[in-house]
């Protein structure tokens, strides 16, 4: 080439020709080099569309199953297979290759060989292509609250055997989800500084446990009636008794009035001469009025005259009188137990307050009339109050709801169903909550629906137990800076869920609305920092191991129902009821997609019933058959609840 040109500058002769020859040769590789770079740019371009497409399939579907396995690469690849076309470029080798971070993120490599339509005249032949790619779950701003059935079931095994709280049980397993749910969220937030994760909970069983948020000053002790009706013991005491009370004896002597013998004297001495009484010598009465005792002793004998066993003399007894007064006091009659309406101010504070337990069939009080449990307790150790067993006892922190009405189409909620008010502040008696204390709740058999009175304590009349679950949390921020180590707060209190008592799916929701509404009691909590987190995605997780399952019998947040006839009317069974408060939950869920919550909802173990598809938002019911589905579900919610976003 060097000589070619060396003799054309030489003989400039005929040499239009080569010149020309030699541009259309340059010419022709400038093209084919563009034209292959363009068919090279729109392959990478696919390539790289397919590797995204790729890696995002498999992130999604390693959501749904928690790991990243065989199913979730071959979901991976056939995404990738769908969007890259290889015949467009008449490419060959594709490959591409996915793996997991081990933190919640998918990379992928993709490599493809295309030939070239131009360039193989000049020597290249194909051109090598290779992509990177990577999905992860990236995490907003994002409020969560968690309204959990804790419920006696809770303790079984998925299958329902063993149910005593064991390793293998639904609540470890819940437990060890909510870590999970947290290390999930945790590995998506991005932006550690400007992200705040929250978490907020209510554990439900027949009522909530708002304990905590009263010591703490967030729900304050006005919200709760100073005096409430329950259906409880009444101890009537109107037998009259006299107790009396000795006076200090008095002594004096008597001489008798002439002189006798010795052994005379001897028998005056103890009353028995001149003729024979009794000692002591019993006067005054009968009681209330005053009693007197005279007791008789000898104490000298003084001869006068004569000898022997006929002499006579002086004889001198000692005398001593006490006089007994007497007051009236009430001995114990019988047990009443009826609806009546008590003083529990004492309870508010969460200290400790004495109550009657039992009464002992002679137990008196200075005053006739009719106890409750608390008033009498207060009289314990003072005067004249006997025969009582006390024992100190503490609100746990439960609630029984506010006014209500028999209804059982809560759509619209009727005006007088304050229950079902979300947002409003207490206002007058019928908008306060009440206390769930079931140390003053008696149950007094199931044929006794008015009044019962008895003069013992009987099998059937008892105070009903406790089924208060662990303590509700507002929304609190968990610190997302190192996924692998749950926060010290929140694994502490997951280890406080434990399982006990009946299932009321509304009482929970309406607890989880309530929590959550950015407009009611709570809103200074759920609308903190509202200028540095203008934006915030809200959701309620719903999990239940069972169905709505009310009892007539069960003492709840709706008091006794079999007595007190808050939800439905006398005489409903325990199947009829559960319609009542399927109402009222479906109510509640309503209330909360209302607020911008998206309700998400979980039967683990149990079918998913209408009740509880109607109650999540469209899609979002879920049914885990076992505590890993559980596990997995709670990872995908997670997965859900952030975004799903390219990396690279």
């Amino acid at each position: 080439m060097r000589g070619l040109i060396a003799n054309l500058l030489r003989d400039t002769a005929g040499t239009t020709l080569g010149i020309a020859l030699a541009t259309i040769i340059l010419l022709l590789a400038i093209t084919g080099s563009g034209t292959d770079m363009a068919r090279a740019y729109m392959t990478k371009a696919s390539l790289q569309n397919a590797c995204d497409a790729g890696v995002l399939a498999g992130r999604k579907a390693m959501a749904t199953s928690g790991v990243y396995g065989t199913a979730e690469t071959a979901k991976a690849n056939k995404m990738f297979n769908f969007n890259f076309n290889p015949l467009a470029t008449n490419t060959t080798a594709a490959t591409f290759t996915t793996t997991s971070t081990g933190t919640g993120g998918i990379t992928g490599t993709a490599t493809a060989v295309m030939p070239t339509v131009m360039m193989g005249a000049f020597g290249f032949n194909s051109i090598s292509l290779t992509v990177a790619c990577g999905a992860e779950l990236q995490m907003a701003s994002a409020d969560v609250m968690f309204v959990l059935d804790t419920t006696g079931s809770m303790a079984c095994n998925p299958d329902g055997t063993n149910c005593n709280s064991s390793s293998t049980s639904k609540i470890m397993g819940l437990r060890t989800a909510l870590r999970n749910f947290y290390a999930t969220v945790a590995n998506a937030v991005t932006d550690k500084a400007n992200t705040r994760i929250r978490f907020g909970f209510v554990p439900y069983t027949v009522s909530v446990n708002v304990g905590g948020l009263v010591a703490s000053g967030q729900m304050p002790t006005s919200y709760f009636a100073d005096t409430q009706p329950f259906q409880t013991a009444l101890a009537n005491f109107t037998t009259p008794v006299y107790v009396g009370t000795a006076g200090t004896p008095v002594a004096s002597t008597q001489t008798f009035s002439s002189n006798i013998t010795q052994t005379q004297c001897n028998s005056y001495g103890t009353n028995r001469y001149p003729t024979t009484g009794s000692n002591p010598v019993t006067g005054g009465g009968p009681a209330p009025a005053a009693t007197t005792s005279t007791s008789y002793s000898f104490r000298s004998w003084t001869r006068v005259s004569g000898n022997g066993s006929s002499a006579l003399g002086t004889c001198v007894r000692n005398v001593s009188t006490t006089t007994t007064t007497y007051v009236t006091r009430y001995q114990f009659t019988n047990w009443t137990f009826r609806a009546a309406t008590l003083d529990v101010r004492s309870f508010k504070g969460l200290g400790s307050v004495p109550v009657v337990t039992n009464i002992s069939s002679s137990a008196t009080v200075p005053n006739s009339g009719t106890y409750d449990m608390v008033a009498l307790a207060a009289l314990n150790g003072t005067t004249g109050v006997t025969g009582l067993t006390t024992t100190n006892v503490q609100w746990s922190g439960c609630v029984e709801e506010r006014q209500t009405v028999q209804n059982l189409a809560m759509n619209p909620v009727p005006s007088g169903a304050t229950d079902l008010d979300i947002d409003s502040v207490p206002s007058s008696d019928a908008t306060r909550w009440k206390l769930n204390e079931n140390d003053l709740e008696w149950y007094r058999g199931s044929t006794n629906v008015a009044s019962r009175t008895v003069t013992s304590l009987q099998s059937d009349t008892y105070r009903v137990s406790s089924q208060c679950p662990p303590q509700a949390m507002l929304f609190t921020e968990v610190d997302t800076t190192n996924p692998g180590v749950v926060p010290t707060w929140l694994d502490n209190y997951v280890n406080t869920l434990v399982a006990n008592g009946s299932t009321y799916h509304d009482v929970g929701m309406i607890w989880g609305a309530r929590l959550g509404s950015p407009t009611g009691i709570f809103a200074t909590n759920v609308t903190a920092d509202a200028t540095k987190y203008p934006s915030v995605s809200r959701h309620i997780i719903f999990m239940t191991d069972g169905i709505m399952q009310p009892s007539t019998v069960s003492y709840s947040a709706y008091g006794l129902e079999l007595y007190d006839n808050r939800v439905a009317p006398s005489g409903t069974n325990d199947t009829t009821l559960a319609d009542y408060h399927n109402s009222r939950f479906l109510a509640a869920c309503t209330r909360a997609k209302n607020l911008g919550y998206t309700v998400w909802v979980i039967g683990f173990g149990t079918s998913l019933t209408t009740q509880m598809t109607t109650c999540a938002t469209a899609g979002r019911a879920y049914y885990a058959s076992d505590t890993t589905a559980l596990n997995n579900t709670f990872k995908y919610i997670a997965g859900q609840v952030a975004d799903l976003r390219i990396n690279k």
